[in-house]
């Protein structure tokens, strides 16, 4: 295809031949557009006139002027406004004095004027931890963008979920971070930066992982060919720390895409070999390839192993790859060789031969043929319409020429083309390969051409270019401008002495990187301008020179290291270390050079079209993974061009002159695209492991052993995210200790310049932390008490020699350790436990201390491997807990002193029979302020799994209301803020995953067939409070608003399309009062929506209201009461006073206290009940919406009642019963205390029990403040008494264990052990419900025995099963509902840990709206329960 380019005011007949004029091709904002200016012929200096003028409006946008004097060329700049918007834009020149002269040409407008780098600590993270990332821009020139930049987090389904906008920081480097909820969406995230108008995005991945501790790395041939049927290869499996693993290899080889043909029905092919480890490696031949693959030519394949490690059986797995081809060898052009040949001039082509992977090819060398086809114009005959058809030609060959290939692999060829050929086709071959190269003819009127050579080979920033020039005519003057990064960067000038041929050379500056192009021309006496122009690339970019480097290069852990980074004197400097274990994972978190380089590339002026090359070649850098054998050509890219007009647009540049600037126009135009590619050797590899069980060899003395120095606790994945400032000498020295993780730590380092921009340490600082001793344990995540429990320490020597090791386990009294006597009976004593064990050099070996935890609680394992020549500790925590299940009760006491001075109250302390011995302790907590206790637990609010949509919104609205609370008390303090807005954050995270992709929500989204109404209602609600303090996208407020009010029916009222996961909320049926009152709230919350959607709620409002009104008086249920008053008190309707007083009539009014009941059936006496019952949730919720009128109200005195009644049904997280009415009931509570909120009140509390007495004292300082005694026993009454002024609130907190079922069940349940055995078992659980109906959603909570894990993909998968999650040694399911049909469930559990003496597990199923409608049963397997030590363990000091 034919390109066309406009090339303003090309020459016209009458060419003065006095100027030329050369200006960038793009004008960016910000970015300083420079104009080179050459006057060739004036009677005085000339006064030169720049301007950047917008088109359409004519506006002049920015000016410049210089003088220049004949034969001096020089550059104007124009400072171009930051804030250039898109548009038409032109240059226009102006000389006046000593010459007259005015021209311009259009520029192209690109928007983009910085680069964008966004920085992560990591590339994956698990859920609960804390993303750190950093971001800045760049200008083109280096320097740093200290303007603002909007910063947005989005989860994988594109929901935004954090929004930082305005960010600025004086070093131009924003650093924030994000902290990821427990049970995020997983998968890739992104974070995307917007600064100047331009976007970026990166992304990390959320994903559960345990970090690997070796890397396996598959080591093949740099390639093969298709006619091999064999490759050899081999597998290395290394520890981060260096060292080679012990183990056992499956290797697998297959095709890299592998599509089953129609007629196939086998699986798909692939070679298997099981291979062993030796010192880490272990090599392999793959045979009989063509089993895989009959047609291997270009195709790849995949050989993946998988290593186990023999120490503790984890597998790992690393791949490699390798391409075949058809020849060993290659052969191309290099991007060096114009497209076009010049008549007059030599044309040199240059071939490069190598073998396939680009290294060069040693032995007896073939020769190279050329082949070379010239075509030339016949005289056209008269009859044929020219114009029409083109030119005729002919073909014929020239002589073909023999080269012998030198070592460098790169030929020479002198092509001697004749004076009539329109282009020529060259076709080398060496061997059985051949490459081709088709060639046009330049134009000139007057054939006049000059040719330009690059003769440096080393390009660098402060070094030196040479070229040589080669004409047809002598040449008096040549003028050469040099672009970069889309500017001029440099012009001058060279004195030919009309000669033709001769060399100059050009200074070369970090401007000029990382590519840079030379323009050169000089103008006739005819006032033709002959030109030429090649490009290459530059090394040194990097202004700013970063190093950075330990001082060790391996460390111990715990010792103290330093870390230097240089970089030029007062930089900023940011530095990163990671344990080596995530990169191996994911790596692509950081900022490199190369992205930099590339980056600053595209500012180029270059838009590729067909004739121009696709990707920059030659130049002074060297290609990404290039190896040092591979053979390197620096020669530059000609993009030259068939005439002077396209030799100009080709580079990039305008041209404004009054001189000939040719362009030759062609009916037919012929263009090829260069064969171009290379190909880069393999990777390598390394490294090695061990691992062998433990036998106990004679006791060693304990004279000689070595002490330990430091038990190691410590163990992050990113060690070091900090920033410091280098000195005037360019240095800062950070000081640190080493983490106690066994691994290699990477650090890299970026520094910040506000002279020098942007550097980028050129390589990573690695330490090994390491100690050629040590001792590690394989630990379960927790164990009950009473369980036997096998620790697995492993001692690993890295020594030169062979030694013995006394491993001992310190003791600790909260556990005991199991000792066997020669019948295998165990005895349990608490006293430190030693064992000794022979550790060959450069192996690993076990020891196995077996216990049963006694304590409850973290208990410390201590752990310590000496011998004569090293020592190593280290300590983990270990969780025990009770046996049973945990229950608890509250009694909270409001202390109200606003018109009396003293205070006193009993409160009976009251256990069941069945009490877990040592579970059951009682805490007292004092708290000035009555949001205090939810301000303090807003992380454990209720003790529910957050697993499904409207949990999740549970988790989220107290902490807008308590934010609400604290700022109208002014009390919000920074960390309380930063608690509540990354809760805010993780829970508008989490609720998204359960929005359908219509914009409603239901509760578990998509696996429910419709969204909720009423769900979707409380999301929307919730959001808008949110908004003041975190980001919520109004669009997704928006599309649920629309799709409610879509679904509004026409008596204005709402119907639940979705499940009915709120009874009593639905009026026990899918409609009701209830539900539109609560749609109604929702709406008026978000009245203040702008656009279209505000006029849809108003109208969808209205019609509500006139609904409720209408129903009103035929409304008997108070639930339904209290929710209609509400909602009409806050659309200002004027039934909304009649409603309220008909509620009032309801209100039960007892103890100075006031709410409101609905009936339950009683429960039947001889099952256990707290001294201090919770209300049901129902009566709470109602009550909570009746305090809300007199909030919306102001009235206080007659709210009061209500508040402490509300108050009094507190748990001991500051929530209540279950979720609606928690918040409800803390909605309520942060509205109607913010009046009763005062900050001149002063407490003394005093609690006492027994003989125990304890003080708190309560003021405006401490209001938030939650003080807490633990009792040291536990009595039967505790006592509270108070004197002072203003109100508080105590709570009495009773928390035990419990192995049975005390509390009346609403279920029924059996447990049946289907299967038995050590190491699997299988339960089945049926359940059906014990009153009328159905219950509501369910949730069943399975535990697992210790040591054992739930194969999840056994669970039955029953309709009604919408969602199945994991949590610490429990699975739990959701359920929409259990009939009084019986539900059943089956799963499978199999071993993963050294267990014995397992102790019951519990599963509980329970009502998750109504949490009193539960049944708990115990299950345990006999096998497991009778097992011992020696069952499990053989290596636990039994005997056979």
């Amino acid at each position: 295809m034919w390109v066309v380019f406009f090339v303003a005011c090309l020459a016209t007949v009458s060419a003065q031949d006095t100027y030329v004029v050369i200006a960038p091709s793009d004008v960016r904002p910000g970015v300083p557009l420079s104009v080179s200016v050459n006057i060739l012929q004036a009677h005085a200096n000339v006064n030169v006139k720049a301007d950047l003028i917008e088109k359409s409006s004519n506006n002049h946008v920015a000016t410049t002027h210089g003088t220049f004097s004949q034969n001096v060329p020089g550059t104007l700049t124009i400072q171009v406004p930051d804030n250039l918007g898109p548009g038409s834009y032109k240059l226009a020149v102006h000389g006046t004095h000593g010459l007259k002269f005015a021209n311009e040409t259009d520029l192209n407008y690109e928007s983009k004027s910085v680069s964008i780098f966004i920085q992560t600590d990591k590339a994956m993270y698990k859920p609960g931890q804390t993303v750190h990332f950093r971001a800045f821009a760049i200008y083109p020139n280096m320097s740093t963008y200290t303007g603002s930049m909007d910063i947005e987090i989005y989860d994988p389904n594109t929901n935004k979920i954090k929004q930082i906008t305005g960010a600025r920081d004086s070093t131009g480097v924003i650093t924030n971070f994000l902290e990821v909820d427990s049970q995020p969406v997983l998968g890739d995230w992104k974070i995307k930066v917007t600064a100047h108008g331009k976007s970026t995005e990166k992304t990390f991945t959320i994903a559960h992982y345990v970090l690997p501790k070796f890397e396996v790395t598959v080591e093949l041939p740099s390639f093969a060919l298709s006619s091999d049927d064999s490759v050899t290869g081999t597998v290395k499996a290394k520890y981060t720390y260096g060292k080679p693993v012990e183990g056992t290899v499956t290797l697998r080889a297959k095709n890299e895409h592998w599509y089953r043909p129609w007629n196939y029905h086998g699986d798909e092919p692939m070679i298997e070999q099981s291979l062993t480890l030796t010192n880490g490696e272990a090599k392999f031949t793959l045979s009989g390839l063509s089993t895989l693959n009959r047609y291997l030519n270009e195709r790849y394949l995949l050989v993946e192993a998988n290593v186990t490690e023999s120490l503790t059986k984890i597998t790992l797995k690393g791949t490699g790859k390798i391409q075949f081809h058809q020849h060993a060898e290659k052969m191309e052009f290099l991007d060096s060789n114009p497209n076009t040949f010049k008549p007059g001039l030599p044309y040199t082509a240059y071939i490069r031969v190598t073998r396939q992977d680009g290294s060069p090819i040693t032995g007896t060398k073939q020769s190279v043929i050329v082949h070379e086809t010239v075509t030339a114009p016949l005289p056209t005959p008269s009859t044929t319409p020219q114009y029409y058809w083109g030119p005729q030609t002919t073909n014929y060959n020239l002589d073909d020429q023999t080269l012998t290939l030198p070592d460098t692999g790169v030929v020479a060829v002198q092509i001697q083309i004749p004076e009539n050929a329109s282009s020529v086709s060259l076709r080398a071959q060496y061997g059985q390969v051949s490459s081709y190269k088709s060639l046009s003819k330049s134009y000139s009127p007057s054939d006049s051409y000059i040719q330009l050579f690059l003769r440096s080979t080393t390009l660098r920033a402060g070094s030196v270019a040479n070229f040589e020039v080669q004409s047809t005519d002598g040449v008096q003057q040549l003028t050469y401008q040099i672009l970069s990064r889309g500017s001029i960067v440099h012009a001058g000038s060279v004195n030919g002495n009309n000669k033709m041929s001769f060399t100059f050379s050009v200074p070369l500056t970090d401007k000029m990187a990382p590519n840079a192009r030379i323009v050169t021309y000089y103008v006739r006496t005819d006032g033709e301008v002959v030109t030429d122009s090649i490009s290459f690339n530059v090394a040194g970019v990097f202004q700013n020179q970063v190093s950075l480097s330990f001082d060790k290069a391996k460390a111990q852990p715990g010792e103290n290291v330093n870390v230097r980074v240089t970089a030029d004197p007062m930089s900023t400097v940011n530095l990163l270390a990671v344990d080596q274990s995530v990169l191996l994972m994911k790596s692509g978190n950081d900022i490199t050079q190369e992205e930099v380089i590339d980056e600053l590339k595209t500012y180029d002026t270059i838009h590729y079209h067909d004739n121009g090359p696709i990707f920059f070649g030659g130049g002074g850098i060297m290609p990404l993974g290039r190896k040092k054998r591979m053979i390197w050509w620096p020669y530059p890219t000609y993009y030259g061009g068939s005439d002077a007009s396209q030799i100009f647009a080709n580079a990039g540049v305008k041209v404004m002159t009054d001189a000939m600037v040719f362009k030759h126009v062609e009916p037919i135009q012929f263009v090829d695209c260069p064969n171009c590619g290379m190909a880069f050797g393999a990777g390598g590899g390394g490294g090695a492991g061990g691992g062998f069980a433990a036998n106990l060899s004679p006791a060693v003395s304990s004279q000689g052993l070595k002490e330990i120095e430091h038990v190691r606790t410590m163990f992050p994945e990113t060690w070091l995210w900090e920033n410091s400032t280098t000195g005037s000498d360019g240095q800062v020295q950070i000081s640190t200790t080493v983490p106690d993780t066994i691994t290699s730590w990477i650090a890299s380092a970026f520094a910040i310049n506000s002279a020098s921009g942007l550097g980028i340490a050129d390589t990573t600082a690695k330490i090994e932390a390491f100690k050629p001793f040590f001792v590690s344990l394989n630990l379960p995540y927790s164990v009950v008490r009473g369980e036997q429990l096998v620790l697995q320490a492993n001692v690993f020597n890295y020594l030169s020699q062979d030694t013995d090791v006394v491993v001992t386990l310190e003791k600790n009294d909260d556990f005991r350790s199991i000792v066997m006597d020669a019948s295998n009976n165990p005895t349990y004593v608490s006293q430190t436990q030693t064992s000794t064990i022979h550790v060959p050099s450069g192996q690993a070996k076990s020891v196995f201390f077996p216990i049963v935890p006694a304590g409850l609680g973290m208990v410390d394992l201590t752990v310590k491997a000496q011998s004569t020549l090293a020592a190593d500790g280290v300590r983990r925590q270990l969780l025990v807990e009770p046996e049973g299940v945990p229950k608890e009760y509250n009694v909270p006491i409001l202390i109200d002193l606003k018109d009396t001075n003293t205070f006193t109250k009993d409160v009976p302390i009251t256990l069941p029979a069945s009490v877990v011995a040592g579970s059951q302790h009682v805490k007292v907590t004092a708290i000035g302020d009555l949001m205090g206790p939810t301000v303090n637990n807003l992380d454990k609010l209720l003790r529910m799994p957050n697993g499904c949509g409207e949990q999740t919104m549970l988790g989220f609205a107290p902490d807008v209301f308590v934010t609400n609370y604290l700022s109208a008390t002014h009390q919000l303090s920074s960390d309380i803020e930063e608690k509540a807005l990354g809760f805010m954050e993780k829970g508008y995270q989490r609720e998204l995953t359960f929005q359908h992709k219509d914009g409603s929500f239901s509760a578990f989204g998509d696996s429910d067939k419709s969204g909720s109404m009423w769900l979707t209602a409380f999301v929307v609600k919730s959001f808008h409070q949110a908004k003041s303090h975190i980001f919520i996208d109004d669009e997704t407020l928006q599309r649920a608003i629309d799709w409610m009010i879509s679904r509004q029916n026409g008596d204005g009222s709402f119907p639940e399309p979705g499940r009915v996961i709120h009874k009593d909320m639905q009026g026990g049926s899918a409609s009701g009062p209830g539900l539109t009152a609560f749609v109604l709230i929702a709406l008026l919350e978000n009245k203040d929506l702008q656009g279209g959607v505000s006029q849809r709620i108003q109208t969808a409002s209205q019609k509500a209201v006139t609904y409720l009104e209408g129903t009103v008086s035929t409304l008997s249920d108070d639930y339904a009461l209290s929710i209609v008053s509400y909602s009409l008190s806050l659309a200002k309707s004027s039934s909304a006073t009649t409603v309220f007083a008909r509620l009032n009539n309801d209100a039960v009014v007892k103890d100075g206290m006031k709410h409101w009941h609905k009936a339950q059936t009683q429960s039947s006496s001889h099952y256990w009940s707290p001294p201090h019952r919770q209300s049901n949730p129902i009566d709470i919720e109602m009550t909570s919406y009746a305090l809300l009128v007199y909030a919306a109200n102001n009235q206080f005195t007659d709210g009061l009642p209500v508040m402490k009644w509300i108050t009094s049904q507190r748990n001991p997280h500051g929530g209540f019963s279950s979720t609606q009415d928690t918040v409800m009931a803390l909605q309520a509570l942060s509205e109607f205390a913010k009046m009763a909120y005062s900050n001149n009140f002063d407490i003394q509390m005093t609690v006492t029990a027994g003989s125990f007495s304890h003080q708190f004292s309560v003021n405006a300082q401490n209001a938030l403040l939650l003080q807490s005694v633990e009792l040291p026993t536990i009595p039967s009454q505790v006592t509270v008494s108070a004197t002072g002024h203003g109100m508080g609130l105590i709570q009495v907190s009773v928390f035990f264990n419990v192995e049975q079922e005390i509390e009346e069940p609403s279920f029924d349940m059996t447990v049946t052990m289907v299967k038995d055995t050590l190491d699997a078992i299988q339960i089945e659980t049926c359940a059906h419900w014990l009153k009328v109906g159905a219950s509501g959603m369910t949730v069943q909570e399975i535990g697992i025995p210790t040591g054992f894990e739930a194969d999840l993909e056994s669970i039955t998968q029953l309709p009604t099963l919408k969602k199945v999650e994991t949590e610490n040694r429990k699975i739990v399911l959701y359920l929409d509902e259990i009939s009084t049909a019986p539900t059943c469930i089956v799963v499978d559990m199999f071993r993963t840990g050294l267990v014995a003496k397992t102790q019951p597990a519990a599963i509980r199923i329970f009502d998750y709206y109504e949490p009193a409608n539960q049944v708990t049963k115990f299950y345990q397997s006999q096998r497991l329960k009778n097992s011992d030590i020696c069952d499990v363990c053989a290596d636990c000091g039994c005997s056979p």
